[in-house]
């Protein structure tokens, strides 16, 4: 018979921003990211309609962050190639 060990207990998230702050967007495609956008955004209009209104808020705060780093994403790329062509 075979018992696995027990689970670690698991760790409160840290709250500061600095430990928080990821650029999810710098290992995911866009096609990733696109299809995330529409999970969350199911998600969230799922948790309206259940009324669970702080899990929406929760959502759409998620969707905003992956937008906003996936366009800082696309300005530093687009920055890199204008860099390349200045050179």
């Amino acid at each position: 018979m075979h018992t696995e060990p027990p689970a670690a207990p698991l760790q409160p998230m840290a709250r500061s921003a600095e430990k928080s702050d990821v650029l999810v967007s710098a290992v995911m495609s866009t096609y990733l990211l696109t299809h995330l956008h529409h999970v969350l955004q199911r998600a969230e209009f799922g948790a309206l309609r259940d009324g669970r209104q702080a899990m929406a808020r929760n959502y759409a705060q998620l969707r905003k962050v992956l937008c906003m780093d996936a366009r800082t994403m696309q300005d530093a790329s687009a920055m890199e190639i204008r860099e390349d062509l200045a050179a």
